[in-house]
């Protein structure tokens, strides 16, 4: 029978006397007798098994012990007897046996019982009595009392006076146990009993005190049980009751011995020495030495006993006694209590080979130990040991880094597979933690002392500044010196050396485990212990060497097997809100791999400087380059630019701005960085700028003051152009714009010229002879005579063949000075002209422009060689070049493609084309002009007529869900639409197509897209180019639980075969294929043949239209942009495909490029020109893969164009969309939902804004008919819009170009009852309204039965129609300068008051009493043209467009 069944059979016993009348004899002694005993078995029994004495998760958990306490305290009624009958009733009040035998249980109880809860219920009788027992002088009741209070920490402040009065008490009886216990010593060891500890020798009270208690009997009610006799076995059990009394006095004491208020007592009763003379004289195999040790260590936590104990040659005495697991364990607790005064610690340092030595010895030996705690402390001991440079060197000496390097890997192989109890995988979690904590500080301590090394070595080769003196028992002050010591490090290390700490980590694979360690840390980090701060700032320091930085680039595969590079978990880090920790070190480590020494520059310096000592290695420069290439990758320029604005956490923002800002100005130095971030809205709108002028919290005015500094660099790197340090106030961004302009200028002139001003020079100042060889040399060279100028007040130009006419004299050049011109302008893409537009590239100023960081040292250089004799000055080519550059900077408009410049001449870029040329603002006017031969009313012309028609449109019809069918419709909604032909094409939420004809409110037929039970919403329609087949599209909600059917299904177009008169020639829908799998899906450009199908994971696949089979799949690379609304698109011809930010040759199954992500919702466009792509406000180059603008209004908008491809449409995504932390799951797959506008853009050069429209619903889906004539909607009527699939939706037409009658009617088309009667009087007025807007019975709107809709194979716009221009050409016909679509777009914005009024005067034109019809004529350039005729009106109609 085991212990618990004994528990329980004595628990059964106990219910059954307690319950019995009269009461057994013996009760209830007995019963107590044998559970007390019973516990004492389990004692041993865990004793025997060794456990950690510290982890008090396994204690509760794997022992009998555990279990027997939790057996006796699950039962209630035994619990209650034991406390408030056996304990403190009156009804065994004289009974001390039974007191007796309860205290004991209790205090064993103890341990599993929540002593706070406990010593609440009890109430203070009992706590009364306890302290009452405790202070009296009966034992064994004394003894349990105290050791029952010592798990009462919440009696600390209540109970002050008894435990000031308790403690006094107990430290009199540990000293008298003392003495006992030495005059047993003495007696055993003869030879040795008048040695005490050293260095001192005992007082004479405790020598008195010790004689005394040898002849005297104990006070204590007795030590042994002839005369005491309640200390028999049979109430105290067969364990040294002796040492149970030491042990319950000293974890009284453990349990005050952190808090102040009893320290002066402490400190009275000299209990230092006492512990000391304790352990001297205790044998190391006894549990009282555990305890004593124990309590020493919470003492050790005080400053005056810590210094007092090193006084004492404590720490040798504890490094002398016999290894003891046990005894090591409770050693390491004093090691980590002494690491935290600094004091103590010099001193310790001092005796390195004397104390150092042992104590790492041991540490070691903790760390391959078996118990836990132990190992915890050596842990935190060495993490806070490793700031001193004698505790890292000894480390080292004693091969350390090996053996914690193993212990590390074994943790994080085991977290892999974690065990199913939650404590110890908290325990692992937690021991990882602890390790990368330590790790991190060793390689802080090493970058600190390789830096201080390094500085010796300059000096002791006479470069650089001495070193600082530091000396071994110093801490190292790692918080405030290491990063500048990376910072040295990278400045002056060469790429082959040597440090051995580094490359011993890199050597043993601690790299890769701090990488795993990494990604099982993400899987954890939701749960606590977030380990990521600690392992990132290693993996900083590991990565300071160029040599070692591309490691980040490697693919690691995570435990859950994805694969995925370090430099992309790091920007993930880096973006993580609200976690300033792990943002704080990723940007450290992010500015550590771009900021690092750029070695290039060197040898593309303009001045011909003496190359330094040590020449920069170029491998560093190949590293450097695949590191910048690394974060544009993985959307590193993304994540940097949104640190730049972010304001959260409110009181880390400006520290967040400023490392973001650094790592900015490190990764701009390569060119093709430098280049997108010179076009991004951020920078070149000056919102930059504005941050700027104050920081988010006051208090951080000098975290800001360097934020301004590294954006000053920046904007110097970008543009060229400085501001003056005393003000936070930079130049304005116009400035920059202009500087940015003449510093892509190219300078070409006529080198002829630099012969006549020298030979004018020397003429000047007498010097004929070289006058004249300078000619004879010329005329060698140029094999013709050159007539040179007389000596006059300036330079003339003959008048010979190769030479120019005369002018004015020349202008004086300026000779600058040669810290402004340290870069060559023939090399633009230098470190040190790092920009086109470079300190060498930019106008001369009163000031001498403030350097970049970049180009700060070797300026530095500079300086220091201008007094030598290697230092050259400027070359003359290059002070031309600056002047010539100077001349073009005065230019009110320049241009950045100019004539030749001329030392002779004065520059001017010619200004702007005056506004006569300008196409007027009315369209009456506009096509009046055009009348007399003007190509489109003038200039910016064909953007008016673009803006006229497309700025405007007027409900024309409304399609609703039949009232009078309620039932077969209810909880149906449309979520897609498309137009085609006489039809409106309505796909719902139950995975139904209805087909509508136009103006006929039943549908025409509705079709299912599965034969499945499960259905999808059909969350788009399709059209293919010659409108004889249509895809449909069906997405699941990502939150069911079921599996999701995602698939597209291929539809025919194709006549009705039925014989009826009406039906046969209708056109009616035939399903083809349905492949699944697939999200979105949409036609090629050109042909049906093909199918583009968007899938999960970003991958994409080309279907056959005619077989449905899948005949590619394009997979992009890992690191992928991942947007969240991702859909596969074709160009215009048909020839690449663009997938998730990757641009595909599909032909080759070849990735092409991948274009830098700036948002995160929308995947991109081709424009219709084929030379450029749209992704969200970025417009990319195809051919050089450049950022050519920023189109701000373009922000977050899905774009679809016209049929005739030169009109874009925008619908902006909702706004809580677009971070990924708040998108909905259910919506990562869809196009929708949309805002209530959608906008209107020019599909041309500059896609400038046409007009805003404003539904006054959200939008679930946008398309239009084939001569875009009309737009249909699918629209919410929901108020509150919670989902796209339900709460009611309407299909909507929109005729374009035409207004409303009445402002009040977009009011009322928000009524659903006015609604209705909107409804009512569009189809009473339809036929009228298609007449006067021209739509004949030849359209395919109207297009009688039995007729069938016109087909092509590429979209046409019908131009014989009155009511349309002709609009299909592009504004690219007509040449605009730069200036004059700037400011045709400003003046073109909806927001505009002038444009308002515009608008007014058009519509008031419009709407006179004259109606213009529009005539297809031809312009002398061959142009389609419009010839404005006027003509009566007969009758009163609704405003026209």
């Amino acid at each position: 029978m085991n212990l618990i069944e004994k528990a329980n059979k004595l628990l059964g016993r106990w219910v059954k006397e307690h319950s019995t009348l009269p009461l057994p004899e013996n009760y209830p002694n007995d019963v107590l007798r044998c559970i007390a005993d019973v516990i004492d078995d389990a004692k041993e029994e865990v004793e025997s098994l060794g456990l950690d004495p510290y982890d008090d998760f396994k204690e509760m958990t794997e022992n009998v012990e555990s279990d027997l306490i939790k057996c006796l305290l699950d039962h209630e009624d035994f619990l209650e007897a034991l406390t408030s009958t056996y304990l403190t009733g009156s009804r065994y009040s004289n009974d001390e046996e039974v007191r007796i035998l309860a205290a004991r249980i209790m205090s064993c109880a103890m341990n599993g019982i929540d002593s706070n809860a406990y010593f609440k219920e009890v109430g203070e009788d009992m706590i009364d009595l306890l302290y009452q027992w405790s202070l009296a002088d009966r034992e064994p009741l004394k003894s349990y009392a105290v050791e029952i209070l010592s798990y009462g920490e919440i009696l600390c402040s209540r109970y002050h006076q008894n435990n000031v009065e308790l403690v006094s008490k107990l430290l009199q009886q540990l000293r008298e146990m003392y003495g006992k216990a030495k005059v047993e010593y003495n007696a055993a060891h003869p030879k040795t009993s008048n040695t005490e500890f050293a260095p001192w020798r005992e007082d004479t009270q405790d020598a008195v005190c010790t004689s005394t208690k040898e002849d005297t009997p104990n006070k204590a009610g007795g030590v042994s049980a002839d005369k005491n006799p309640l200390l028999r076995r049979e109430l105290v059990g067969r364990r040294n009751f002796e040492e149970f009394r030491c042990q319950a006095v000293l974890h009284f004491l453990l349990s005050l011995g952190e808090y102040q208020e009893f320290l002066g007592l402490i400190m009275k009763n000299s209990i230092l020495k006492l512990l000391l003379n304790y352990i001297s004289i205790t044998d190391i195999n006894s549990p009282v030495i555990f305890s004593i040790i124990r309590y020493l260590s919470a003492l050790l936590c005080h400053k005056k006993f810590a210094s007092e104990f090193m006084t004492y040659d404590g720490l040798q005495l504890l490094l002398d006694l016999p290894f003891n697991q046990r005894a090591l364990t409770g050693i390491s607790t004093c090691f980590y209590a002494l690491v935290f005064h600094s004091t103590v610690m010099e001193r310790l340092c001092s005796y390195s080979n004397h104390l150092v030595t042992p104590i790492m010895s041991i540490c070691l030996q903790q760390l391959r130990g078996k118990y836990e705690s132990g190992r915890s402390y050596v842990r935190l001991f060495l993490t806070c040991g490793f700031y001193y440079q004698t505790i890292i060197e000894e480390f080292d000496k004693q091969c350390g880094l090996p053996v914690f390097l193993e212990l590390l890997k074994k943790s994080v192989e085991a977290l892999k597979d974690p065990p199913s109890i939650e404590v110890e995988v908290f325990l692992l979690r937690q021991k990882v933690k602890q390790m990368c904590n330590a790790l991190r500080q060793y390689l802080a301590g090493h970058t600190i002392l390789y830096a201080d090394h390094l500085r010796r070595v300059k000096d002791q080769q006479g470069v650089g500044m001495s070193p600082q003196i530091h000396t071994n028992t110093k801490a190292l002050e790692l918080e405030d010196r290491v990063k500048t010591a990376y910072e040295y490090i990278q400045a002056n290390a060469d790429f082959d050396c040597i440090w051995k700490s580094i490359d011993d980590v890199h050597r043993q694979g601690g790299f890769e485990t701090l990488i795993q360690a990494f990604f099982i840390n993400e899987t954890f980090r939701s749960k606590g212990y977030d380990a990521s701060p600690c392992i990132i700032t290693a993996l900083t320091f590991l990565t300071i060497l160029p040599r070692y930085q591309l490691k980040l680039t490697d693919q690691f595969t995570s435990p859950d097997g994805e694969s995925h590079t370090v430099i992309k978990l790091i920007l993930s880090a880096a973006e993580s809100y609200g976690n300033i920790e792990i943002q704080r070190s990723a940007l450290s480590l992010i500015v550590v791999v771009v900021c690092g020494p750029y070695r290039a520059n060197t040898n593309t310096m303009s001045l011909n400087l003496t190359p330094a000592p040590h020449p920069r290695r170029t491998s560093s420069d190949d590293v450097m380059h695949k590191m910048w290439s690394a974060i544009r990758t993985n959307n590193g320029i993304k994540v940097l630019m949104s640190l730049l604005l972010t304001k959260t956490p409110l009181v880390h923002a400006d520290e967040l701005r400023m490392a973001a800002c650094k790592a900015l100005n490190g990764l701009c130095r390569s060119r093709g960085v430098r280049q997108i971030a010179s076009k991004l809205h951020l920078m070149s709108s000056g919102q930059l700028l504005a941050l700027m002028r104050e920081p988010v919290l006051p208090e951080n005015a000098e975290t800001h003051s360097k934020f301004c500094t590294y954006t000053r660099s920046l904007l110097e790197v970008l543009f060229g152009v400085s501001t003056d340090k005393s003000t936070s106030e930079p130049s304005p961004i116009n400035k920059m714009t202009k500087v940015d302009i003449v510093s892509k200028t190219p300078i070409n002139f006529n080198k002829d010229e630099i012969y006549h001003l020298l030979h004018s020079t020397l003429l000047e100042h007498g010097l004929k002879n070289a006058a004249n060889a300078l000619v004879d040399e010329v005329k060698q060279k140029l094999d013709k005579d050159i007539a040179l100028y007389p000596k006059t007040s300036g330079p003339q130009v003959p008048s010979t063949s190769h030479l120019m006419s005369p002018v004015t004299p020349c202008k004086k050049l300026v000779i600058r000075n040669a810290r402004s011109r340290v870069s060559s302008s023939n090399d633009l893409d230098s470190i040190t002209c790092s920009t086109p537009n470079t300190p060498a590239c930019r106008p001369t100023t009163s000031k001498v422009p403030q350097k970049s960081f970049a180009v700060k040292n070797h300026l530095e250089a500079l300086e220091a060689r201008t007094t030598s004799k290697a230092y050259q000055p400027p070359s003359l080519n290059d002070l031309v070049h600056n002047f010539m550059r100077d001349q073009h900077m005065q230019c009110e408009h320049p241009m950045s493609i100019v004539p030749d410049f001329s030392l002779f001449r004065d520059h001017k870029c010619p200004d702007p084309h005056p506004e006569l040329y300008e196409a007027p603002v009315n369209i009456v006017s506009r096509h009046q002009r055009r009348c007399y031969g003007v190509p489109y009313g003038g200039i910016n012309g064909r953007f008016r007529d673009y803006k006229f028609m497309f700025s405007k449109f007027k409900p024309y019809y409304t399609l609703r869900v039949d009232s009078r069918n309620s039932e077969e419709w209810e909880d149906i909604d449309f979520t897609s639409c498309l137009t085609f032909s006489n039809y409106i094409v309505a796909g719902c939420n139950n995975g139904q197509i209805r087909v509508y004809k136009m103006m006929d409110h039943p549908p025409y037929y509705c079709v299912q897209t599965t034969d499945n039970s499960d259905v999808e919403p059909i969350t788009s329609l399709s059209l293919s180019n010659s409108a004889r087949m249509m895809v449909s599209s069906s997405t699941a909600e990502a939150e069911l639980d079921r599996q999701p059917n995602n698939a597209c299904t291929l539809w025919s177009i194709r006549p009705s075969s039925s014989s009826s008169s009406e039906s046969s020639n209708q056109d009616v829908l035939e399903r083809r294929h349905v492949i699944e799998r697939v999200d979105h899906a949409t036609f090629s450009h050109l042909s049906d043949d093909l199918l583009l199908a968007t899938m999960a994971e970003h991958k994409c696949c080309l279907v056959d239209c005619y077989t449905g089979k899948t005949i590619s799949v394009l997979a992009n690379p890992p690191g992928s942009d991942g947007y969240h609304k991702n859909h596969a698109v074709f160009n215009f011809t048909d020839d690449l495909v663009l997938n998730d930010g990757v641009l595909w040759d599909y032909r080759a199954m070849f990735p092409i490029y991948k274009f830098d992500k700036f948002n995160n919702i929308v995947s991109g466009v081709f424009t219709p020109a084929g030379i450029e792509i749209i992704i969200n406000t970025e417009i990319w180059d195809m051919r050089t893969f450049k950022l050519l603008n920023t189109i701000n209004s373009l922000d977050n908008c899905l774009l679809k164009y016209n049929h005739s491809r030169d009109i874009m449409y925008g619908l902006s995504h909702v706004k809580q969309e677009i971070h990924d932390h708040e998108i909905s799951p259910s919506y990562k797959h869809v196009m929708g939902p949309f805002e209530s506008t959608f906008k209107t853009f020019a599909a041309n050069s500059g896609y400038p804004s046409l007009g805003t429209y404003d539904a006054g619903r959200q939008i679930i889906d946008l398309n239009f008919c084939r001569r875009d004539e009309l737009v249909v909607t699918v629209e919410s009527t929901n108020e509150e819009f919670t989902s796209m699939w339900t709460g009611g939706s309407v299909v909507k037409l929109y005729k374009v170009g035409r207004s409303k009658a009445t402002r009040e009617d977009d009011d009322e088309d928000d009524d659903d009852v006015e609604d209705e009667d909107d409804d009512e009087d569009d189809d009473d007025e339809s036929v009228g309204d298609l007449e006067d807007d021209g739509i004949t019975s030849s359209s395919p709107l109207s297009t009688p039965e039995g007729t069938p809709p016109q087909n092509s194979n590429s979209p046409q716009v019908n131009t014989s129609s009155p009511a349309f221009t002709d609009y299909s050409t592009t504004l690219d016909d007509i040449s605009l300068s730069d200036g004059e679509m700037n400011e045709e777009m400003s003046g073109s914005s909806d927001d505009s008051p002038d444009d308002d009024d515009n608008d007014d005067e058009e519509e008031r034109t419009t709407q006179s009493s004259l109606n213009f019809s529009l005539m297809s004529d031809s312009d002398e350039d061959g142009t389609q043209g419009v010839i404005v005729v006027p003509r009566n009106r007969t009758s009163s109609s609704k405003s026209s467009g």
